[in-house]
This record gives C-alpha cells, sequence and structure tokens, in this order.
C-alpha cells in the first residue's frame, strides 16, 4: 500500500524554523488549499533538513506550493486510559509554485550561477564576436 499526499495550497503564515538538539532543521507550516466556493481545507505539515531550511528561506505566507509525501500515524493511551490518534503529514518534496517577483529572481540566479565576470566562460568568444563587426546587409540569404 502507498502512504502518500499531495497537496497544493497556500502558505497560512511566515515561517519559522527551528532546530532540535540534535541540530536538525524543522519547520511547521499550514498551507490553505482551497475546494471551491467557500470551502478552504487547512492542513498542518512539516518538513525536516534542507527541505526545511530552503522553505524558510524562500517561502513567506501567501505563497502557492506544491508539497508531496508521507502521512505518519501516532497512537498514544494517556494516564487515565483514553486512546488518542494522531497524524502528521511530513512534507519530504516542496514545489515552489509561486512566480517570483524580478529581484527575487535576479537574486535566485546570481546564487545559482555565481557567473561574474572573472569566471565567465563566454567571455573570450563575446570579445571576438565584438571584433567581427558582422552586419545583416552583408550577408547574401538564399531566399
Amino acid at each position: 500500500m502507498n502512504n502518500l499526499f499531495i497537496f497544493i495550497g497556500r502558505i497560512t503564515k511566515d515561517l519559522e524554523l527551528r532546530y532540535t538538539k540534535e541540530n536538525k532543521a524543522v519547520l511547521d507550516f499550514v498551507i490553505a488549499i482551497n475546494n471551491g466556493k467557500d470551502d478552504t481545507s487547512y492542513i498542518k505539515l512539516t518538513s525536516l533538513g534542507s527541505t526545511a531550511e530552503l522553505m524558510a528561506k524562500y517561502c513567506k505566507k501567501g505563497d502557492l506550493i506544491g508539497t508531496q509525501g508521507l502521512i505518519k500515524n501516532h497512537n498514544w493511551e494517556d494516564k487515565n486510559g483514553n486512546k488518542h490518534y494522531d497524524y502528521t503529514f511530513l512534507a519530504t518534496k516542496v514545489t515552489f509554485l509561486q512566480p517570483k517577483s524580478k529581484e527575487e529572481k535576479k537574486e535566485l540566479n546570481v546564487q545559482k550561477n555565481q557567473v561574474t565576470e572573472e569566471n565567465d566562460p563566454f567571455e573570450e568568444f563575446a570579445k571576438e564576436t565584438e571584433q567581427m563587426n558582422i552586419y545583416s546587409d552583408d550577408l547574401e540569404l538564399p531566399f
């Protein structure tokens, strides 16, 4: 049997990352899932490790995300003999569905690529093409 969930929703409040005693990142958050007119479900989820750290860094209240993960069941009996049942939705994969602003995209690209003038792999090619002086009037096209 599969123990998998997939939710798409909006983050309901700003995220607060915390760490365990073992220095493992933990992020508890709630998403609002629109089920149609006047019907919204609020689901509490938890993410761990690098997923939690990336979410805390790049997500904020109102962002649309897709989540996938496992459902963890917790059963216990209190000191009065009452049985309790609880479920945790452990988000193991998160997809950022919210388009980022131009400023956020620039920041992400700089962090991703880290291409500067010192290590630009196309720097020499750009200098060569600037010296060629090719104009469309000089080209003979067969059509």
